[in-house]
């Protein structure tokens, strides 16, 4: 069946069929059916002809002058469009369907139908697509579009974890162990000070298009990060850095940084082949190429679709391919199945699984905060106000009034052991002696968030409203959230979320573009930048944590940031599913992922 036939019944059948439906004839001529379609009348015929030969329709030319022509429509259009949007769906084309559905299907319930079969579309299924050779491939729907696969660029959690499945880095950080462990490098050693640091590569590691990973490629890699990237913090210390040999990386700081090899973890320094990169940079990123488990195959609007690497060097993946639906917003409502979950889909709200669906429960090593725009002229360049602000919110109230996935008050950006204990209240006398000080005469605040945090930035504003604090909550839509253009915002509510420990920590002040460096004023900035210098050269872990410490204990006690709720994170998946781990960002690694048969 044509797709474009089947759109030109759909729009014959929503012209010319009313009240009787189906089996009646229409009296139509040729001159108002070629309006319908927009084509000739000629081409009309040849449609009509198509439709008839798919005993979609009988054509009843009227005979002689003043005869009208007869169409009598015999396929039901809910039945048809169901069948075109899944056709299409099969295909890939998942905006095409939703669009089409909308088009056509208003005032029908083909939506939730084609929804209900989508459910089972999705997830880890075997296919033969040749009739021969068996094919393991997981399809999954999710809200967030992929903003960029440029290691260098990457903002969010998404784009970030699925970096981690086409690059490698040096090295690997081990949450559970807390260690450093080998990847690309297989061994590295630093000298006395931590400003001279070795990485010596594994042989045999090949990208995805067949070529040797070699040390030329890690030094085109940093020599690339380093220049005017978002991440270019992770190499601002660096001198420079030169291969010896082939398969020896040397690196040279102008500062100690004992933990330089957790830096070498961040997906900021995943490795590119340096050929296919200066042959035509552009083209890459439509289709990059790495070294790591899974290769992209295809990007498109509706999908990308990933294959398994079946050379990679830690162990072939046990699906052979991963398909990443991007779904409209307005599908988020209909599924009966929690899909999104799967994946940890952090821009839709919490859903409950299905009952016999198995779920894995972590708690978010991040939390929710609110940061305060300082270069921005308004009431929260005062420190009394913004400490009116967070004073006059209840946190464990905001997690009862909207429950979900929220569990703790956030004193800090990690959870600790405190967090069950801490009762979290208002304090209204307080803050409207705070407002009093700060002189505060009911000028409008802007609040900027995005998806799931919108409740949270409302929540926030009704609560401020009672003590006459104005609020104005504007959701931050796609392109304004692809531009990283908030200066317009007197605060900005989201998420933050680390991957490793420290590192994470840091990069949140020294990021370009990121919330919360933007909005610091350039005093305190260097002053950060100062505390982290001193916690990289700290001995160990204990004293480094004193330097970090300093700076969150800074943010808190000046309220240029007001930490918010520490959230869980439930992962439902099918039963039969095995290898179910997390990711460092909050998504399962996909790598591990297999399904028992049922025998």
């Amino acid at each position: 069946m044509q797709t474009a036939t089947a759109e030109r019944y759909l729009d014959l059948y929503q012209r010319f069929v009313d009240g009787s439906g189906i089996g009646a004839p229409v009296e139509v001529s040729l001159e108002e059916l070629a309006d319908t379609l927009y084509c000739s009348t000629r081409n009309v015929k040849l449609v009509l002809r198509k439709m008839e030969e798919d005993g979609w329709i009988d054509w009843l030319p009227g005979r002689g002058r003043g005869n009208r022509s007869r169409l009598v429509f015999r396929t039901d259009r809910d039945s048809l469009l169901l069948d075109v949007a899944k056709k299409m769906a099969l295909r890939g084309d998942y905006k095409q369907a939703f669009e089409m559905i909308h088009a056509y299907g208003e005032g029908t319930n083909v939506k939730e139908r084609f929804t209900e079969w989508l459910d089972l579309h999705f997830g880890y299924r075997t296919e033969t697509p040749d009739g021969k050779r068996q094919v393991d491939t997981l399809r999954l729907p999710v809200h967030t579009p992929i903003h960029t696969l440029d290691p260098a660029e990457v903002y969010s959690a998404f784009d970030g974890h699925l970096v981690r499945q086409l690059f490698d880095r040096l090295v690997q950080y081990d949450a559970a162990s807390c260690r450093v462990m080998p990847a690309l490098a297989h061994a590295w050693e630093k000298n006395g000070d931590a400003t001279v640091w070795q990485f010596h590569l594994r042989k045999g590691v090949r990208f995805h298009h067949g070529r040797e990973l070699t040390a030329d490629d890690v030094i085109f890699t940093l020599d690339r990060l380093r220049e005017g990237k978002s991440h270019s913090w992770v190499l601002r210390t660096l001198v420079k850095a030169e291969a010896l040999g082939s398969r020896t990386v040397r690196i040279e700081l102008n500062k100690p940084n004992r933990i330089f090899h957790r830096f070498m973890c961040s997906a900021a320094v995943s490795i590119l082949p340096r050929d296919l990169v200066e042959q035509d940079e552009a083209r890459f990123w439509r289709c990059p190429v790495g070294t790591g488990p899974f290769m992209a195959t295809e990007w498109t609007m509706d999908r990308f679709v990933m294959a398994a690497h079946t050379d990679y060097f830690m162990g072939r993946a046990h699906v052979d391919g991963v398909v990443i639906a991007f779904m409209p917003e307005e599908h988020g409502g209909c599924s009966q199945r929690s899909w999104e979950k799967l994946v940890s889909d952090h821009e839709v709200s919490e859903t409950s699984p299905e009952e016999e669906w198995q779920t894995v429960e972590t708690l978010w090593q991040g939390c929710t905060l609110l940061t305060w725009n300082l270069m921005k002229e308004g009431p929260q360049r005062s420190m009394a106000f913004r400490r009116a602000i967070d004073a006059l919110i209840d946190r464990n109230a905001m997690i009862r009034d909207l429950g979900d996935d929220r569990m703790y008050p956030a004193r800090g950006f990690r959870p600790d052991e405190s967090m069950p204990n801490w009762n979290d209240e208002s304090e209204p006398e307080r803050a409207l002696a705070l407002l009093r000080e700060a002189g505060y005469d009911g000028t409008p605040v802007t609040l900027f968030a995005r998806g799931v945090h919108v409740e949270d930035a409302e929540w926030i504003g009704k609560q401020c409203a009672k003590y006459g604090v104005n609020i104005r909550v504007r959701r931050i839509d796609k392109s304004t959230a692809e531009k990283h253009d908030f200066s317009d915002a007197d605060a900005i509510l989201y998420g933050i979320k680390f991957a490793e420990d420290d590192v994470c920590e840091i990069e949140t002040y020294e990021q370009a573009g990121s919330y919360l460096k933007e909005n610091l004023d350039p005093e305190l900035q260097r002053w950060a930048r100062e505390m982290i210098d001193l916690a990289l050269d700290a001995p160990n872990a204990d004293e480094r944590r004193v330097f970090l410490e300093r700076i969150e204990r800074r943010l808190r006690e000046e309220a240029h940031v007001m930490f918010l709720i520490h959230k869980k994170v439930n992962t439902s998946f099918q039963p039969g599913i095995r290898g179910v781990t997390m990711g460092p960002l909050g998504w399962i690694d996909f790598k591990n992922v297999w399904v028992q048969s049922a025998d």
